[in-house]
């Protein structure tokens, strides 16, 4: 062996390598960190389109009327989203008392959802389309379906589902965001949605 190899590493040679082995231990940190919200944000986006599909297939089979002691009631579906809880829950109305109207207690849960971690109803500074055909301007809202101020929805964004899926109150948009990137969900009628996402100056 020789003297070169014999001596070893130099005080300075050390920490150079413990430095190298820190900067390539932050970078694949900071891409598995990375890595894991852009999953986030594709998980939350088809959780929602999921959950949209099978409330309308919900309603498709609930039908616009049942059978109540004998007598035909009208009945909804009705998809509420609660922006600020990062939350959306699906009810099923029956017009009891045959008014024509939503009233309260009429409505009973079917179930309720809430985004993953992470992620929230929104979308990031700067954006300036609106989804997804990229129309100039900023969403007026998060959730962009009517807020009716009758039960269940109660001036929050909801979709009002009849027998064949489709929503009778209007189309809309569904923005989502982990603060750092977007994604938004078009809905016009079954089967037919749009998702895209911005990629700093437009939807794609």
């Amino acid at each position: 062996m020789n003297e070169e190899m014999a001596r070893g590493f130099t005080l300075l040679e050390l920490l150079l390598v413990i430095a190298l082995i820190g900067i390539l231990l932050a970078v694949g940190s900071w891409g598995s960190s990375a890595t894991l919200r852009d999953w986030q944000m594709q998980r939350a986006t088809q959780q929602v389109m999921e959950d949209i599909k099978t409330a309308q297939q919900q309603a498709e089979q609930l039908g616009n009327v049942t059978l109540h002691n004998g007598h035909l009631q009208v009945q909804r579906s009705f998809l509420v989203f609660d922006e600020p809880q990062n939350r959306y829950a699906l009810y099923r109305w029956q017009d009891n008392n045959s008014n024509g109207t939503p009233d309260t207690g009429e409505a009973i849960q079917l179930w309720d959802h809430t985004l993953p971690t992470g992620t929230h109803f929104g979308w990031v500074a700067d954006l300036d389309r609106k989804a997804c055909s990229n129309p100039v301007g900023t969403p007026s809202n998060a959730v962009t379906f009517a807020t009716p101020d009758y039960p269940p929805c109660n001036d929050h964004p909801c979709i009002k589902f009849d027998n064949l899926g489709s929503s009778v109150i209007g189309p809309g948009a569904i923005y989502l965001s982990n603060n750092d990137q977007s994604y938004a969900l078009s809905v016009t009628r079954p089967g037919l949605y749009t998702l895209c996402k911005w990629n700093g100056e437009k939807w794609q």
